[in-house]
């Protein structure tokens, strides 16, 4: 059992500058053209203001909320959290265009009716997230970069399990009563998420069968009958309690495989949370893990 941390990336600045050139994109480009040039944007979430920054459009940047903290050395403006967002301060900045989760629809309409333009995104889905770089590289004059960044992720997260040798993997983004040495229940991912198209890009399957809720609360016994074969805990989404303390907790079960076999992992990285470009370390992070399930069994 081990603490993964990741320094990795430099790796995905790299897949970008790799494929700077190509110019395929998703399916699904539902954004429209920009109405004129764009010189400021108010970034409503921390997903967006990180792909904002991945096609190098950080200089247009004027607002961001208090959650927005990558990368570390920005020094913007402010604007309140992700649900109480100082809509006033945002309009005294003077925005081109502000951006925001479909969920914002109270803000989106307060926006509207000041006449600036809004471009509602949706990124719950490897298909969404593409999506999400059309409409903003589309709208504010990078296509290219936009483009490029689609394929990187279209690359990445292609590939499917072989179902015959795949590991059950159980990821984990909270607990019940986490850091008291048990576990007495868990909410997981199911198979309806990103973080699924995940798993099964990294060559896993998920342990949880199903599509629905999106976010299972299970209990004790129900995580025994999943017996998975790797755990995956999400420090970040836990109040960051250190990852040693997190791992020891499941020792409690030691009758699943997972445990038995060592292979209970926690990951303390803010990217875990944020489904924007650096989600592509948490592929990473489970390719790495999934693909030396098999050799340390042996």
């Amino acid at each position: 059992m081990y603490h993964l941390s990741s320094f990795l990336y430099r790796t995905v600045i790299a897949f970008f500058v790799l494929f700077a050139a190509v110019l395929l994109s998703c399916k699904d480009k539902e954004t429209a053209q920009p109405v004129k040039a764009v010189y400021r944007i108010v970034s409503c979430a921390p997903s967006i203001t990180e792909t904002l920054f991945a096609l190098g459009l950080g200089d247009k940047i004027v607002g961001v909320t208090s959650y927005c903290k990558y990368p570390a050395q920005m020094d913007i403006q402010k604007i309140g959290g992700y649900s109480d967002i100082n809509m006033e301060k945002v309009i005294s900045l003077k925005p081109d265009v502000v951006i925001l989760q479909k969920e914002h629809q109270k803000q989106r309409d307060f926006f509207t009716r000041f006449g600036i333009h809004v471009i509602p995104i949706d990124n719950k889905t490897k298909s969404s997230i593409c999506s999400s770089f059309i409409q903003i590289g589309y709208f504010c004059g990078v296509k290219r970069a936009a483009d490029s960044l689609v394929e990187v992720f279209r690359s990445s997260l292609q590939s499917k399990p072989d179902l015959s040798t795949a590991p059950k993997v159980l990821l984990c983004v909270g607990r019940e009563g986490f850091g008291g040495g048990a576990v007495q229940g868990a909410f997981i991912v199911s198979r309806a998420t990103l973080y699924n198209e995940i798993i099964e890009a990294s060559g896993g399957i998920n342990a949880y069968p199903d599509s629905f809720p999106h976010y299972p609360r299970i209990s004790r016994e129900g995580i025994i009958a999943l017996a998975p074969d790797i755990i995956i805990d999400f420090a970040s989404s836990m109040s960051a309690w250190p990852c040693s303390t997190l791992v020891t907790d499941w020792n409690s079960l030691n009758m699943l495989p997972a445990v038995r076999n060592d292979k209970v992992f926690c990951i303390a990285e803010d990217y875990c949370t944020i489904p924007g470009p650096r989600i592509l370390l948490l592929y990473q992070d489970l390719r790495k893990i999934i693909q030396s399930y098999g050799k340390r069994l042996s």
